[in-house]
């Protein structure tokens, strides 16, 4: 709500003044030089309250009442309606019509009210009009407009585009072009780019920014659009803007700016002078202010409790505060707005379930104003918005708007402007940044001016941020990323502001300074939870735009400031050092979780400008020597793990280690190791300068300062050692929060600088330290310095199996595993001659050796890359290493899979691995080698080359303690007693050992002898032996590629070994070794001959048992042979077998062909299958048998057994009247079915209990009135119902033909003829008016022959139908009457809703069920391109054949009340189609009429003979009333057909093919049948008469000459040739197309009769079959004949009075003006007017969508919210059915529905899709699926190039709709299940969530 909107108030304009007097006065001060900024800031404090206006509603509600006594009086009226004749019945909707609008009118005054009695109102055009116009025109001349004119015409704006982005508005940044992320072009900008060819990324903005279009810093290349490039060649100088022009401006601006500054805070100066005067006056205001810390129920509840507001009116206030930042509540005296100002701010206010913030017990914000203050400050923001588009206009504006907010002793200095933001609301914040980016931000000169103040007072601006409860981006700290995000800027800034510095400082003093003890953090309790953190960590995010950018060279002010700033991040990670560290839980559990998120969230924002620093000192190598003293002196005085610790030598191998003895599982260690892990960083790009640890380790010993590898691993090694620890199971008391750390720990958002520097930090160890040394420091660190010994088997053989046994078996595995990560993981620059490509490709390859991961996973397992180009190299990096997958259908996805040559870089000890990826890595590696017959195993890759830094590390493969270790392990693993091994240490020895063989293969280490000092240890002796150990049989494989790698090597080093030496080596295995190739089989070959065995067996078995079933069927044959003998008879008279005698019957089928072809594609006439008329086919009704699906009991409709239900559900739906017309807003009523069937009591018992269940739940939506019906699903499939449909016998068991004796020949006249039955028709609808009679014996002589009637209507004994049939029934039709009644509450009046339930309580609402059901079926056949004869779904075959019986049957059992009204009802029918009264032919649906017509002729007829029903059942009374109904569409047809229309219409599919069939059938008839055809045609064709009185100048005389009798016999008119009349033909068979098949849908469940073989299956149904098979005549020319009756009912249907009427109607729209508007298709307040009812209705479609996305999002960018034109939409919404756009999810949009407030989509899927809608939300890209209170989000149509959708925008690649996925979506529609896939979404989900009524 919008307390200033003047759309609904009609305000009295002040007294005119004088336009010219203040301009006059203004420049006479001037001239004298007396005019001061005062005299402005007067004026405008004088004029602008009278802008603004209180209104009270008093009035609004005394009209409201009034009309709405009338109203009411009219109620009783409409109640009677359904029993008035049609005109009186459409005067009175006119009337209600005009009624119901005023009072609509009169509502909406309500809604502009603010609070409950008053409405404050500011009318900003009047304002502009009487103040901002004369400013202008003072500033500019006398003619302001032409020289904004000129001024536009100079191009003179700006290079820079500046646009200011509103929230949600679409933006888009250049993948390949951006500087960083950060650069956005506007939609205008883009489209005029060179960005538009590249790849690209869309957002949507959250408000605030602005576009970088022209910023040369913003930008690789192409900085200009077309537009902005053309303002660089303009001049700066204006030949408009004179020195007198801006000596005017100078003087303006400053009253503004000192007039805004002074009115714009939440309590200005201005309004407490104002309190010093009158107080008993109705002048001041309470307002009530925005913020965080409430929610919206909230503060509604405080309005209605505290204020006395009404709930609407509180919603909208809270709207309008959300909206706007304030809104007034209250205008009175200033003694009752502080009152209620102090009542709200003592209000105690419940904390809300979902608040986790500690604010909420703070009070509401509010204030009491003067009104004129309040007037002051809404001018003020007009002219703060104006100000802002002035400034844009012109370089010079700007310029002086920018020297007058440099002048310090201003109150509208930038200082104040900066520290006075946190004093205003929400607009008037908003308003400012706008104001600030346009005037300071689109020249370079006046951005650095704003910069550099904006670093000085950053310190105060962040505090008060932080003590503040805005959202960051309404607040004046979000300048930093238009600011700092400037290269140039940002380096000037840490140069010569110390910025860098500043915001670190500001950091810790703020944010973590209070939780240092002992010189280390320690968050307390909950601490992630408290606001100012999460606020503070903005500061983290303006650093890292500070340092986004490292610059090219660095200046020694640049590299000062950088320095200095540095010392400060010291100074964190210093304290960031061991945080949050933690000691292993002996003996109990830990009492409580610890507090660990905060500290990984620091981390997260703290890792970016980690990486950010160490990027920049490695650019510069005096920056990089200074920053890694700093960093040791830090990690020298930093006492955690490595302070004071005792020294103790360790041996293994006869080596010694002095290892510092810190134990791990009773000390405290911490994951939190920055310090260490920094320095771990900036070592690695010391050898790109030079540098190596021992020049600067003289350097730092010069300072006093040594830093001994030891002590760099030391910390490090201790959390490789704890998470090992883990691994093993001994810190499980300490709780999950460990388990939560070491995820994150490996986590992709956290391992970059975590893990990864760990393992960095622990290759710089190895690399410095003696590889003997070092293995014997991880050694005592994992506490295996025993295991290593030779002895430890021995020393094992007294202990037991226990706990810590399996432990330090687990242990050794993960010391494997980290040595392996170490020595293997090295494809890091500065570890090894990598590039940070492979360090990516790397990755990717390892990610991919795990599954084919899609463009979005694969995005999202990568770490995040610092530079806006990351994307693009990572899409480069994808394509060299894997092939993409294009997606299959619309539920695939595009996935990448890796090329088969990188799968040999494969390394199952990745060390991103999770045990989970590990195990499927290793999985589907060992697969796919067995499938090319490679050895079974994961051998090591091969490793790059290590870097002269790192060298020595490839030493750790030969030393002394490594052979010992892998010498160990190996025997251990050969000696069956050994205890100490399992098979993963051996697995991992072995990738060790491949490691080093492969490192010697490799070459690149001269001094690597792993071959010769392994020949010591006779490695390849104890090889082979596990090669032939059946005990390792799993690891065979692996061994076996080991030796042959290790062969390999031999062969490699062979020249250099002395020939003798090798000669006396072969002769004692020259024999062996043959011996060893017969046995070292891979496993795969091993396996081979027993798996070919096993298949030779398998397929002797399979033989034999088949040769056994074949004897057995030929014993079978010869014991039955006559039984074989009749079946062969039967086969040769029917149609051929085919060969193998497993073909289906369809298959049988001819080929179907084109229906004009030829005869042969009719059937044989004595074969036609017809299930209506003379000829009708008769079916034998079988026994339905089924299985109740809960207690499983054999069941059948047929006897005595209780009744037999389905599961149905009963929705309201306008899908088939989905139309593009606004005339068609009726719903009809949809009936689905699973068909699953049980007995009536079962479902019940079964209701029961889900209903106490449904109730049990109260978080679910349960129904919201008496009306709705209660939902449940199916017991069997789960299918979403909410009633239950009645299983029936079919109809023809009930009804057969009696027995005639007559021949067949003659069976016509056995029964009643049609032009009798027409006239027995016309008969009983006129008896009607004599006392309503409804028995047809009390006047035989209406009826020629008796016999033949009752042989037509197959009049039978009344049905008798078990009485719980009834209640079935009943029930249902409750179903159907509560679907309706929830339906309508909300979109009818009072009175409607009345008449309309008194409709439902009728039977014909079944109908109307059927036959919207049996249409709906019809339409979703059609478009999904399936015949009728094709095969339906159960759920189909059995709701229309149960729904349609039940119809049938209830009809019979009609009570008496029901009778005397459907006989009414029935009696109306006839009336209307035979003896043409009511309305005419072209207002009908003919389907609807012969559904209707069908199940009410037995109540007319027979009603008073309770023991004779006529059941509906295909007699000759049902084909009479289809012939009626069909020659009704035929005339209709004709009367509507358009030749010129016709002729330009483009042909579809066969349509020549069809018009050329009927040309030659029109020429074949005989002239009587044409001239007839033709007679009618001109006769009652609506074109052709128009066109024909058009010709003439009498109307009338015309109409005289026009009237030719259809038999009069005469020369065929020349207008009306062989070639009008075939296309009239050919548009008639098109327009019966729905309803014939809709009839045979209906009849072939009414009959039972299936469809003949000749209807097609997989091609369109056609026109000549279904007329034959309804036992129509499928020759349309048989109609015209004037010996039958045919011609005379579709005489009577054209001569309706309402068809003349309507070409009078044409013809005097044709005659008007070209200008006139004239609408037939409007609703009618004319009684004459009629609604035109195609033939064949349009087919429903969704709306169609722009093939590209950002089009879409363009579209909506500039739409307002309708109840705030200066809001624009938060959420628009595209309602996918019609179109709108909707304002979606919030509260500012609300309606009224069923005297509930719903969200704008809820409101308008209840009108548009009858309680179901579709809607896009199109900033999110989102589909929602909306039903009766629930809801659910689906997959949106629109997917990028890699076959994916982006929810949210989260991704940015560009989008386009995919039509699969769209016509998804509306198949779900156009099928009725959007409320079945509602129910199936939400069944597993919370859907208390969500409130979807608020949508």
């Amino acid at each position: 709500m919008d307390p200033y909107d003047m759309e609904d108030v009609v305000v009295v304009p002040p007294a005119e003044h004088d336009h010219s007097s203040p301009i006059k006065e203004w420049r006479l001060a001037l001239q004298a030089g007396t005019l001061t900024r005062n005299d402005f800031i007067d004026y405008f404090k004088k004029l602008a309250p009278k802008f603004f206006e209180v209104h009270n509603e008093m009035e609004t509600d005394t009209n409201a009442a009034t009309y709405e006594a009338m109203y009411e009086s009219d109620e009783d009226s409409a109640m009677y309606s359904d029993y008035m004749p049609l005109e009186e019945q459409v005067q009175l909707s006119a009337k209600t019509s005009k009624l119901l609008q005023e009072i609509k009118r009169l509502q909406e005054c309500k809604h502009a009210v603010t609070c409950g009695s008053l409405k404050c109102m500011f009318k900003e055009e009047l304002a502009n009009e009487e103040i901002i116009n004369k400013l202008v025109e003072f500033m500019l001349g006398d003619n302001p407009k032409t020289a904004l004119e000129k001024l536009r015409l100079e191009g003179n704006t700006a290079t820079v585009c500046g646009k200011v982005f509103k929230n949600g508005e679409p933006t888009y940044s250049c993948r390949e072009c951006g500087v960083d992320p950060t650069c956005v072009l506007c939609v205008n900008c883009f489209k005029r780019s060179a960005h538009r060819f590249h790849r690209y990324k869309m957002s949507s903005s959250g408000g605030g920014g602005c576009c970088d279009c022209g910023d040369d810093e913003a930008w690789k290349r192409d900085q200009y659009c077309e537009l902005h490039l053309a303002n660089r060649k303009n001049p700066l100088e204006s030949k408009i803007i004179t020195s007198a022009v801006l000596e005017r401006v100078e003087i303006c601006f400053s009253a503004i700016l000192a007039f805004c500054v002074n009115y714009l805070e939440i309590e200005p100066n201005a309004s407490l002078q104002c309190l010093d005067g009158e107080l008993d006056g109705n002048n001041f205001c309470t307002v009530l202010y925005n913020d965080e810390s409430h929610t919206f129920d909230q503060v509604i509840n405080t309005l209605t409790k505290i204020a006395k507001c009404r709930q609407k009116d509180a919603m909208e206030i809270v709207a309008a505060i959300d909206r706007e930042g304030r809104a007034v509540v209250k205008c009175d005296t200033f003694k009752k707005c502080n009152d209620l100002k102090t009542a709200i701010e003592t209000q105690n206010i419940p904390p809300s379930g979902l608040l986790t913030n500690a604010r909420h017990s703070q009070s509401l914000r509010t204030s009491v104003l003067n009104i004129s203050s309040v007037a002051c400050q809404q001018f003020a923001l007009q002219l703060l918005s104006w100000f802002q588009e002035f400034l844009v206009r012109h370089y010079l504006f700007r310029k002086t708007f920018a020297t007058l907010v440099q002048q310090k002793n201003e109150p509208f200095c930038i200082r104040h402007i900066l520290e006075y933001d946190v004093k205003l609301w929400k607009t008037a914040r908003t308003c400012w940044h706008r104001l600030l980016i346009s005037g300071m931000l689109m020249e370079y000169e006046n951005k650095m001016v704003l910069a550099q103040e904006f670093s000085r007072r950053y310190a105060t601006i962040v505090e008060d941020f932080i003590s503040d409860d805005h959202d960051h981006s309404f607040s004046i700290v979000s300048l930093s990323v238009q600011l700092f995000t400037v290269p140039s800027i940002a380096h000037h800034l840490i140069a010569h502001e110390g910025i860098f510095d500043k915001l670190l400082h500001t950091f810790y003093h703020v944010a973590i300074e209070n939780f240092i003890h002992n010189r280390t953090l320690h968050f307390s309790k909950n601490i992630a939870s408290m606001t100012f953190f999460k606020r503070a960590n903005y500061i983290l995010y303006d650093l890292r735009y500070l340092l986004s950018l490292k610059p090219e060279v660095l200046s020694n002010e640049l590299r000062n400031g950088f320095l200095d700033g540095c010392k400060a991040l010291m100074r964190v990670l210093n304290v960031m050092q061991g945080m949050e560290s933690i000691t292993r839980q002996m003996g109990q559990h830990m009492d409580y979780e610890p507090e660990w998120e905060c500290a990984f969230n620091l981390h997260i924002k703290l890792a970016s400008t980690i990486s950010q620093v160490i990027e920049w000192a490695a650019s510069d190598v005096k920056l990089l020597r200074k920053l890694y003293k700093m960093t040791v002196r830090a990690l020298v005085n930093n006492s955690f793990i490595v302070g004071n610790e005792k020294v103790e030598p360790k041996t293994v191998a006869d080596h010694v280690a002095n290892c510092l003895i810190y134990d791990v599982s009773s000390r405290p260690v911490s994951i939190h190791l920055p310090l260490s892990r920094f320095y771990a960083g900036i070592y690695l790009h010391l050898g790109a300068h030079d540098l190596t640890y021992d020049i600067l380790l003289a350097e730092a010993e010069a300072l006093n300062i040594k830093l001994t590898p030891r002590e760099i691993i030391e910390p490090v090694l201790c959390t490789q050692a704890m998470i090992a620890q883990v691994a093993a199971g001994m810190w499980r008391r300490n709780g999950y929060s460990l388990l939560h750390q070491l995820y994150f720990y490996r986590n992709v958002r956290c391992r970059v600088e975590m893990l990864d520097r760990d393992i960095v930090c622990l290759q710089i160890g190895a690399s410095l330290m003696e590889s003997n040394e070092f293995l014997i420091h991880l050694l005592n660190k994992f506490n295996m310095i025993a295991w290593a010994q030779s002895n430890y088997e021995a020393s094992l053989q007294q202990a037991p199996m226990d706990d810590e046994f399996m432990r330090q078996l687990s242990m050794t595995d993960e010391f494997l595993e980290l040595l392996i990560v170490i020595i293997g993981e090295r494809w890091m620059p500065g570890v090894s001659l990598v590039s940070e490509e492979d360090r990516l490709r790397k990755e990717i390859i390892q990610l991919l050796c795990i599954k084919s991961y899609s463009h979005s996973e694969l995005s999202r397992a990568l770490p995040d890359g610092n530079g806006g180009s990351n994307d693009s190299i990572i899409e480069d990096v994808i394509n060299t290493v894997a092939s993409f997958k294009k997606p299959v259908g619309a539920d695939g996805k595009g996935v990448y899979e890796l090329k088969e040559p990188f799968y040999e870089e494969f390394n199952v000890y990745f060390y991103h691995y999770t045990k989970e990826d590990k195990s499927k890595a290793e999985e589907l590696q060992r697969e796919r080698r067995k499938l090319k017959k490679q050895l079974v195993c994961c051998p090591p890759p091969m490793l790059p080359q290590l870097t002269m830094a790192f060298i020595s590390m490839a030493n750790i493969l030969q030393c002394n303690v490594f052979f010992a270790i892998i010498t160990v392990v190996i025997d251990r693993a050969l000696d069956p007693r050994s205890r100490s091994f399992t098979e993963s240490h051996l697995q991992k020895v072995l990738h060790l050992i491949g490691f080093a063989i492969q490192e010697e293969l490799s070459g690149y280490y001269p001094f690597l002898s792993f071959y010769e000092r392994s020949q010591k240890h006779e490695l390849l002796d104890k090889l082979e032996k596990l090669a032939r150990c059946p005990r390792l049989e799993a690891h065979r494989d692996f061994v076996l590629w080991t030796i042959k790698r290790y062969k390999d090597l031999q062969a490699k080093q062979s020249p250099s070994v002395d020939s003798s030496a090798a000669a006396a080596g072969s002769g004692s295995s020259t024999q062996p070794p043959q011996q060893g190739e017969e046995q070292q089989l891979t496993s795969e070959q091993q396996a081979r001959p027993e798996k070919e065995a096993r298949s030779r067996l398998a397929a002797e078995h399979r033989a034999k048992i088949m040769a056994q079933m074949q004897n057995a069927q030929k014993s079978f044959m010869k014991s039955n042979a006559e039984l074989f003998a009749n079946a062969g008879e039967e086969g040769t008279a029917g149609t051929a077998t085919k060969q193998g005698g497993s073909m289906m019957d369809w298959e049988d089928i001819p080929e179907p062909k084109d229906e004009e072809g030829a005869a042969a594609v009719m059937p044989d006439p004595g074969k036609i299958v017809s299930c209506l008329g003379a000829r009708r086919c008769f079916t034998e009704a079988a026994n339905n048998s089924f299985k109740c699906i809960l207690c499983f009991e054999n069941c059948s409709t047929s006897g005595n057994d209780q009744p037999l239900v389905s599961s149905a559900f009963v929705q309201t739906s306008r899908v088939v009247y989905t139309t593009r017309m606004p005339t068609d807003t009726r719903s009809g009523l949809h009936v689905s079915c699973c068909g699953h069937v049980m007995h009536y009591n079962c479902w019940k018992e079964y209701y029961s209990s889900e209903e106490s269940k449904e109730q049990r739940r109260p978080q679910r939506n349960r129904a919201q009135n008496q009306h709705q019906n209660v939902e449940f699903h199916c017991p069997y499939c789960r299918t979403l119902s909410n009633a239950v449909l009645p299983v029936s016998e079919p109809l023809s068991k009930f009804s057969q033909p009696q027995a005639t004796s007559q021949a067949m020949s003659d069976a016509v006249d056995s029964y009643m003829p049609l032009d009798s039955f027409v006239e027995l028709m016309r008969a009983l609808s006129s008896l009607r008016v004599e006392g309503s009679p409804r028995v047809v014996q009390k006047y035989e002589s209406l009826i020629g022959n008796m016999a033949q009637f009752e042989r037509s209507a197959q009049i039978i004994k009344t049905p008798k139908l078990d009485k719980e049939y009834i209640d079935v029934m009943s029930s249902f039709h409750s179903a159907l009457r509560n679907a309706k009644h929830s339906q309508m509450q909300g979109s009818l009046p009072k009175y409607m809703i009345t008449i309309t339930e008194l409709q439902l309580e009728k039977v014909t609402v079944l109908w109307d069920a059927c036959c919207y059901t049996l249409q709906a079926l019809e339409v979703y056949l059609y478009i999904t391109q399936k015949p009728l004869n094709a095969e339906l779904p159960m759920r189909h075959q059995s709701c229309v054949s149960n729904l349609v019986r039940a119809c049938a049957l209830y009809s019979t059992k009609l009570n008496e009340n029901q009778i005397s009204e459907q006989s009414e009802y029935a009696a109306k029918l006839y009336e209307e189609v035979f003896d043409q009264k009511e309305s005419c032919v072209l207002e009908w649906d003919c389907f609807r009429k012969l559904v209707h017509l069908t199940f009410a002729m037995p109540n007319l007829l027979i009603a008073t003979d309770a023991d004779k029903k006529i059941l509906p059942s295909g007699s000759m009374i049902d084909f009479y009333l289809l012939q009626a109904c069909f020659l009704a569409n035929v005339t209709k047809a004709i009367v509507c057909f358009d030749y010129e229309n016709d002729l330009e219409r483009p042909p579809q599919g066969d349509d020549e093919a069809q018009i050329a069939a009927m040309l030659q059938y029109v020429e074949e008839l005989p002239c009587k049948i044409r001239h007839n055809m033709a007679s009618f045609y001109m006769k009652h064709n609506l074109a052709y008469r128009v066109n024909q009185l058009m010709r003439n100048e009498q109307l009338s005389e015309e109409f005289e000459e026009m009237e030719v009798g259809l038999g009069e016999e005469g020369v065929e008119s020349p207008d009306c040739t062989a070639q009008h009349l075939a296309r009239l033909l050919a548009y008639v068979k098109r327009q019966m197309g729905s309803f014939l098949r809709s009839a045979c849908l209906f009849y072939r469940y009414i009959t039972d009769v299936e469809y003949p073989d000749c209807f097609p299956t997989s091609q369109p149904d056609r026109f000549g079959l279904m007329c034959q098979y309804l036992g129509m005549d499928a020759e349309l020319g048989v109609y015209f004949d004037m010996e039958s009756v045919y011609a005379t009912l579709m005489q009577s249907f054209a001569s309706h009075p309402h068809i003349k009427r309507e070409v009078g109607k044409r013809l005097a729209a044709k005659r008007a003006p070209p200008d006139t508007s004239v609408s037939y298709m409007l609703p009618p307040e004319d009684p004459d007017e009629i609604n035109i009812m195609p033939c064949l209705r349009p087919l429903p479609e969704l709306m169609e969508l722009f093939d590209d996305y950002s089009d879409l999002i363009n579209s909506v960018s500039d739409i307002y919210c309708p109840n705030n034109e200066r809001e624009e939409m938060k959420t628009p919404t595209m309602c996918l059915i019609c179109g709108a756009i909707l304002c979606g999810q919030s509260f500012c949009c609300q309606p009224e529905l069923g005297e509930k407030q719903v969200g704008a989509c809820t409101h308008h899927a209840h009108e548009c899709g009858a309680e179901v809608g579709i809607f896009l939300r199109i900033r999110d890209c989102q589909v929602v699926y909306l039903g009766r209170g629930k809801g659910c989000f689906v997959q949106p149509p629109y997917l990028d190039e890699y076959g994916e959708t982006d929810q949210g925008l989260r991704r940015g690649n560009p989008l386009r709709l995919c039509k699969a996925a769209y016509d998804r979506i509306f198949l779900q529609w156009l099928g009725h299940n959007l409320h079945e896939e509602i129910a199936r979404l939400n069944e597993n989900a919370n859907v208390a969530v969500t409130q979807w009524h608020h949508m």
